[in-house]
C-alpha cells in the first residue's frame, strides 16, 4: 500500500523539435501503464496537423494523447488553460493507476508546471477585438508606444514587432488596470508541488544529424500540403488574425507564401532557419530545468530501462 506521504509521480519527456519525442512516448506506452499528455502549444489545436508535426491520426486513435488535437482553433489556448487542464488529466491518470507522461517542446508550459503561474486575467474577447481594430488601423508601432507608456518594464523585454505580446500587455492593463510586469513579480502558488517530477531531457549530441532531421521533416511537410493546410485554416470564419498558432513556425512562413510576401521556392529554407532558431531557444530553456536524467535522440530503450529501474 502506498504511503500517503509519498508524492505521486509525473514523468516529463522534454526535448527540442525533431528529436523523436512522439516515437519515444509511443514506445513507452506499450511498455508501462502511463497516460500521454501533450505539451505543445500548436498540436493542441484541431486542423493544425501538418505544420505542427502532429502525430498521425492512426497513432492518436490507438494511443490516446491528451491535449493533442483537442482545442478548437477559434479559441486561444493559454498557458493557464494548459496548467489547469494538465492538472485535471494528471489527477485522472493517478486515479486510474497510471503515471502521467508529459511530452513536448513548449517550454513555457513546462516552466508553468515547475514554477506555477501568476493570476493574470484571462483573455477578454471584446477588448481583444478592439485592440485588433487598433492594430489594423494604427499599426504595431503605435500600440508598442502605448504599451511603453503604460508599462515601460515590459517594453524592455517585448520586441517592437511582437504583436501578440504587445496586445496581451495592453489587454491585461485594460481589464485589470494593472501592468502585466507587476503580475509577473507576484508570488505564485503551484498546484503541481504535490507531485514528484521525473524529468527526462533529450539533448541531441550530433547537431548535424539534428539539422538533417529538421530539413527532412520540413520537406515532408511541404510535400504533404503545408500551404494548402494553412490556406484552409486562414479561411475559417472565427480564427483571429493574431492567433498565436498562425504565428508559429511553418504556418507563419506558409502564410507569407499565400500573401505573396515569400516565394514558394524559398519556403523550405525559411522554415528550416526558423526551426533552427526555435531549437536554440528550446535548448536555452532546457538548460535552466532540473533533469533526473538526460538522453540523446535515439534512446527509447535507454529511457525504458531507466524508468524500469526508477518507477516500474
Amino acid at each position: 500500500m502506498q504511503n500517503s506521504k509519498i508524492k505521486k509521480k509525473i514523468i516529463t519527456l522534454i526535448g527540442p523539435t525533431a528529436c523523436n519525442k512522439t516515437s519515444n512516448a509511443v514506445h513507452l506506452i506499450k511498455k508501462f501503464p502511463i497516460s500521454i499528455i501533450g505539451v505543445d502549444s500548436v498540436q493542441i489545436y484541431k486542423r493544425f496537423n501538418i505544420g505542427s508535426a502532429k502525430p498521425p491520426k492512426e497513432i492518436l486513435e490507438k494511443y490516446k494523447h491528451h491535449l493533442v488535437d483537442s482545442a478548437d482553433p477559434e479559441n486561444i489556448f493559454s498557458v493557464k488553460d494548459f496548467y489547469d487542464q494538465a492538472y485535471r488529466i494528471v489527477m485522472q491518470a493517478h486515479s486510474n493507476n497510471r503515471i502521467p507522461l508529459l511530452v513536448g517542446g513548449t517550454m513555457m508550459y513546462f516552466n508553468a508546471l515547475f514554477k506555477g503561474i501568476n493570476d493574470i486575467p484571462e483573455a477578454n474577447e471584446a477588448i481583444r477585438e478592439e485592440l485588433q481594430r487598433e492594430l489594423d488601423n494604427r499599426g504595431v508601432d503605435k500600440l508598442f508606444n502605448e504599451m511603453k507608456e503604460i508599462d515601460p518594464e515590459s517594453a524592455k523585454t517585448i520586441k517592437k514587432n511582437d504583436k501578440q505580446r504587445i496586445m496581451r500587455a495592453l489587454e491585461v492593463f485594460k481589464i485589470s488596470g494593472k501592468k502585466i510586469s507587476d503580475f509577473k513579480k507576484e508570488d505564485t502558488e503551484n498546484i503541481f508541488e504535490e507531485f514528484e517530477f521525473i524529468n527526462l531531457g533529450i539533448f541531441p549530441s550530433d547537431r548535424e544529424i539534428l539539422q538533417a532531421r529538421i530539413r527532412e521533416r520540413i520537406v515532408e511537410m511541404i510535400n504533404m500540403g503545408l500551404i494548402k493546410e494553412a490556406q484552409e485554416i486562414i479561411k475559417l470564419d472565427n480564427i483571429a488574425k493574431n492567433h498565436p498558432a498562425l504565428n508559429s513556425i511553418n504556418y507563419k512562413e506558409a502564410i507569407q507564401v499565400i500573401n505573396g510576401e515569400l516565394d514558394a521556392n524559398e519556403l523550405e529554407e525559411k522554415c528550416v532557419i526558423a526551426t533552427r532558431q526555435l531549437v536554440k531557444r528550446q535548448l536555452t530553456w532546457m538548460r535552466g530545468f532540473n533533469f533526473s536524467k538526460t538522453f540523446d535522440i535515439n534512446s527509447a530503450i535507454e529511457i525504458e530501462k531507466y524508468l524500469e529501474e526508477q518507477i516500474f
